[in-house]
């Protein structure tokens, strides 16, 4: 059976990163799309920035922008 696509859900902190990051080190698959990572500001959690499997990053949502997108207190930026 060939896996094509899946999505790993969970409570923030509980690891689904991580495991993306572990899983994707040492499977021997061409890998497509992208995990978030937290941006951290003097401790806290200030947004969230994108990075995909071929390398490329970008900031993804903010407190601090200026969206009418919007997950809880986190502006999204849009293409």
């Amino acid at each position: 059976m060939e896996v094509k696509n899946f999505l790993i859900t969970g409570l923030p902190g509980c690891g689904k990163t991580t495991l993306i990051k572990e899983l994707s080190s040492v499977i021997p698959i061409n890998k497509k799309g992208f995990f978030t990572e937290e941006i951290r500001e003097k401790g806290k959690r200030a947004g969230f920035k994108i990075i995909t499997f071929d390398g490329k990053q970008g900031i993804f949502a903010h407190q601090i922008f200026i969206s009418p997108y919007r997950v809880s207190k986190y502006s999204v930026l849009s293409a």
